[in-house]
């Protein structure tokens, strides 16, 4: 009897069943320096009072709000894709003044991508006039990463840096500052911090600057292990991606300076055009899309206005416009937009809506008796 030999039947191809890569992130902070600080049973710093046990049940049970967080102390960071490029991209055609800069971030993203690496981008100032849109970029580019975004203005810290460092147990108004709450709560180890106006911090004290404590935040070695005075626990903060923005850079120090890329931002007559349309799609975006887009003609005719004048004259415009009843915006709508300006800038010692009610005008004898009664008293 023959024998018959068969081939082995080929196994059919199974698709390759490839999980997507794992998401790259860090540790925030040690759990077991949390746990310690937790559990610890060290004498307190504080002392006995009921200020000082408020003060040390609210750190306890921030402590306690990390440790039970699903999350634990892993936040991911910032991995690039085409979509992020795409978001960066887009910025040229509302803030066209800004091309350098958007190009500088979207070379390091590329780079980041052709590396499979987290995005890393040194500290920068946006260095020009007023009104140029400093502020504006700088919070359009913060959303266009998608993490989550904090905004000091620089002119209202008016301590040492509690606003970045929090404030020690022993103070009664001790609190964790705005940088470990921020890394706390976001889902980013790089969230946005934008610094407004950087050089216009105004301190009680002018020996502690809140300047000083940005040594070691804008420092990427020094941040690995930033100290919140109210966490009393080490963070990473280096992930941070820092946006500052300044009209003058000579009140800083120089090691300050030293430690941010600056770009000095300057508007270009051909550039108005696209920023001037950009600022009223904005405007009228908010309010529904009411408005018909003007001509070019039309927007050439604003050329004296910087785009901050604009960003605020636009909203006020459209009220007149509605209130005579039109879908479309004439210059009469902006010139008394600027009128609207001009009285809340002249006018800020008068009260209320008393500004804008004319006062009546007293006869030359009721101003003499007026006057007589004023000496009087």
């Amino acid at each position: 009897m023959n024998s018959i030999h068969r081939r082995p039947r080929r196994k059919r191809s199974e698709p390759l069943h490839t999980s997507p890569p794992p998401p790259v992130g860090l540790d925030l902070y040690s759990t077991r320096d949390l746990l310690q600080r937790l559990y610890s049973d060290r004498p307190s710093a504080m002392g006995d009072g009921d200020d000082d046990r408020v003060q040390a049940a609210r750190q306890r049970a921030l402590w306690l709000r990390m440790h039970e967080d699903e999350r634990g102390s892993w936040r991911s960071l910032i991995i690039p894709d085409a979509a992020l490029l795409a978001r960066i991209a887009a910025l040229d055609l509302t803030c066209p003044q800004f091309a350098q800069v958007t190009a500088w971030v979207l070379r390091a993203a590329t780079l980041a991508i052709a590396g499979g690496q987290a995005l890393r981008l040194d500290p920068v100032v946006l260095l020009g006039p007023p009104g140029v849109g400093k502020t504006y970029y700088a919070r359009r580019l913060a959303q266009a990463f998608g993490v989550s975004t904090l905004t000091i203005p620089m002119n209202l810290v008016s301590d040492r840096g509690s606003w970045f460092t929090g404030l020690a147990p022993v103070w009664r108004a001790a609190g964790p500052g705005k940088i470990a709450q921020l890394l706390v709560d976001s889902d980013s180890a790089s969230p946005v911090v934008v610094i407004d106006e950087i050089e216009k911090a105004s301190p009680i004290n002018p020996a502690e600057t809140p300047i000083h404590v940005l040594h070691s935040l804008l420092e990427r070695e020094n941040a690995q292990c930033f100290q919140d005075e109210f966490l009393e626990i080490p963070m990473r903060a280096d992930g941070i991606i820092w946006i500052t923005t300044a009209n003058d850079l000579s009140p800083l120090p120089s090691s300050i300076v030293d430690r941010l890329i600056g770009f000095e931002i300057a508007l270009k007559p051909e550039q108005m055009l696209a920023i001037r349309r950009s600022l009223f799609d904005e405007a009228n975006t908010a309010t529904g899309g009411l408005f018909e887009p003007p001509s070019d003609a039309f927007l050439d005719e604003l050329a004296a206005l910087t785009p901050r004048a604009l960003s605020r004259l636009w909203p006020i415009a459209f009220g007149f416009a509605c209130m005579a009843g039109r879908r479309s915006i004439i210059r009469s709508d902006l010139t008394q937009a600027e009128g609207v300006l001009n009285l809340q800038r002249h006018d800020r010692s008068r009260i209320g809506f008393m500004a804008g009610i004319a006062m009546p005008q007293l006869s030359a004898a009721e101003a003499s008796r007026a006057k007589k009664s004023r000496n009087k008293g």
